[in-house]
């Protein structure tokens, strides 16, 4: 939208006036009106959005603006209004935005949402008791479209929505004759490349139903697949007769030569063995490395084999383990396989892997031994403080990574006190990957996994309007413990809730044990960064987090198949 407030008069424009004004002549006619100060817009008082949270502290430092966001020279966004935030170092001064009037928080931070200007110029003046403070943020000037390249009699485009060629130039002459046709693909044995077994959720090769769907296939290294067709860096995969999906070319390592385009998958029927072990019962598939794909629910799990048909016969005894109900087989489309996996109590966590031989491996996790009176002695936590690299700011210059810390810390003191072990992802203001955190809570063998998150905001989105808490999951068998946590954490918060959520977060992506990734506050909201200054409220928010695991373990405590501890 165009800025519609009047241009300020700058002290320059000011001097200039003044200057004209001595060199004017002198009489009672010629004499010029003396140049009136400008008039400062009053004070407005900061509304807190969240005001059940504690009150924000007071402070009056020096005048001085600090714009947290947008940063200088970034890309302009493409919305009509977006939010700037930063603060001004006292709590007493008076604060525009390209003219607009913009509350200022007892600390001296503040927030807007504003229309977007149309010279990409933000300038903010402050005003206290001496001199005005002024700062201009600019967003990056938008690249020069390209030209048009002319478009040729001859010239053929591609018409995206059929795939057929359309002329250019209908009154063009008819093109020569095209040469005959080409097969519709050739095909291509490949590997995927990544992880040797499907744990961590991600150093895997991960494949869509399209280029830019949802994860679906999760296929550790050795996986063998068939490449039908490249696209840009995603290849296809054909699975079966009627499924394909689409992986990063840089996950699979194409080998062998081309095969002829109607080439039909290794088949055979699947052979199933189970092999139980004091942490968790196998399922060895013989398939000579098929793809696979594993759906997880709460108390089953459903193993999808490509290219192999179902054994006889179709019910098979779960072995006089405890933790299965039972096992059973259906036939997909022609080339799949399909084997149930019923549980005697709520799925923990599983892993899949190929032995040397090809064999697929399914390694389902026993749950821990639990105590109701006391669900966390013995149980194996894994605290991940989320970030750095990246991250948000607030106002003040509070870092999301110093606030999940110290969140982080205090959670981390009150479970040992409570008899769990834990694990810290990080313990210092350090850079740690995304796949080292989830790497080491499966390598350490946690029984569970916390990330402890604050929130930001996607451009153009109103702050004042979308804040709320949330708690986000993949796995389906990790949804009771976002819920617990959630139930836990916004009764702290006391903002709106936007519950426990399925999200596609590396973080909440492990196989191996429930995990869940906390959004408690927002770093951007005043009052809301305040509050993760505030020592008392983050232990009320650690103390929440507590009561939340505690919560989860209680409700799973005297599940089937659990081993001593």
């Amino acid at each position: 939208m165009r800025d519609r407030n009047p241009a300020r008069r700058t002290p320059g424009a000011l001097l200039l006036l003044a200057s004209l004004g001595a060199c004017a002549p002198s009489g009672p006619s010629a004499t010029a009106p003396a140049p009136q100060p400008e008039a400062a817009p009053a004070r407005l008082a900061y509304v807190p959005v969240s005001p059940a949270l504690p009150p924000i502290p007071e402070a009056d430092g020096p005048l001085a603006i600090r714009v947290v966001h947008p940063a200088p020279g970034s890309p302009r966004p493409r919305v009509d209004s977006t939010y700037v935030y930063g603060s001004v170092g006292t709590g007493r001064a008076a604060l525009d935005i390209n003219g607009t009037p913009v509350p200022v928080a007892p600390n001296g931070a503040f927030l807007a949402f504003l229309p977007l200007p149309a010279d990409g110029r933000w300038t903010l003046t402050a005003r206290g008791t001496g001199e005005p403070v002024r700062a201009t943020v600019a967003y990056a000037a938008p690249p020069a479209p390209r030209p048009a390249a002319p478009a040729r009699p001859d010239t053929m485009q591609a018409d995206t929505a059929q795939g057929d060629p359309v002329r250019a130039d209908s009154a063009a002459p008819p093109a020569a004759p095209a040469a005959p046709a080409a097969p519709a693909f050739a095909a291509q044995m490949a590997t995927a490349a990544g992880g040797d077994t499907l744990a961590t959720g991600s150093d895997v090769a991960i494949g869509r139903p399209t280029p830019t769907g949802t994860y679906r296939w999760f296929l550790p290294r050795g996986a063998r697949v068939q490449v039908v067709e490249r696209r840009g860096d995603q290849l296809r995969v054909r699975l079966d007769s009627a499924t394909s999906a689409w992986f990063p070319a840089g996950s699979l390592e194409l080998d062998g030569p081309m095969l002829p385009a109607r080439v039909e998958l290794a088949g055979g029927a699947a052979r199933l063995s189970v092999t139980p072990a004091a942490e968790w019962v196998e399922l060895r598939f013989a398939v000579q490395r098929a793809p696979f794909l594993v759906q997880a629910a709460d108390d089953r799990l459903t193993v999808t084999l490509y290219g192999r048909t179902a054994p006889v016969p179709s019910e098979r005894p779960p072995a006089g383990d405890p933790l299965l109900a039972g096992i059973s087989w259906r036939a997909g489309t022609p080339g799949r396989a399909e084997a149930e996996v019923r549980l005697a109590s709520p799925l923990w966590g599983y892993k899949a892997f190929y032995t040397r031989d090809g064999t697929l491996v399914l390694r389902v996790r026993r749950p821990p031994a639990i105590d109701p009176a006391a669900p966390l002695r013995g149980v194996r936590v894994a605290v991940d403080p989320g970030h750095p690299p990246a991250g948000a700011t607030g106002p003040t210059g509070l870092t999301e990574a110093e606030a999940n810390l110290a969140i982080g810390t205090r959670l981390a003191e009150r479970l040992r006190a409570a008899g769990a072990e834990v694990l810290l992802t990080r313990t210092a203001n350090v850079p740690v990957e995304l796949g080292a955190r989830t790497d080491t809570a499966v390598a350490w063998d946690a029984d569970l996994l916390v990330s402890v998150h604050n929130n930001a905001f996607g451009e153009g989105v109103n702050p004042f309007r979308n804040h709320s808490t949330a708690v986000y999951y993949f796995q389906p068998f990790s949804a009771a413990l976002a819920r617990e946590l959630d139930r836990e954490i916004v009764g702290v918060t006391r903002i709106p809730d936007l519950g426990a959520r399925q999200s596609n977060l590396a973080l909440a992506r492990p196989t191996w044990m429930p995990s869940a990734l906390t959004e408690s506050l927002f770093m951007l909201i005043p009052e809301q960064e305040a509050a993760l200054r505030d020592p008392g409220f983050l232990d009320r928010l650690a103390d929440a987090h507590v009561r939340g695991i505690e919560a989860f373990l209680r409700s799973r405590a005297g599940g089937a198949g659990a081993p001593a501890r």
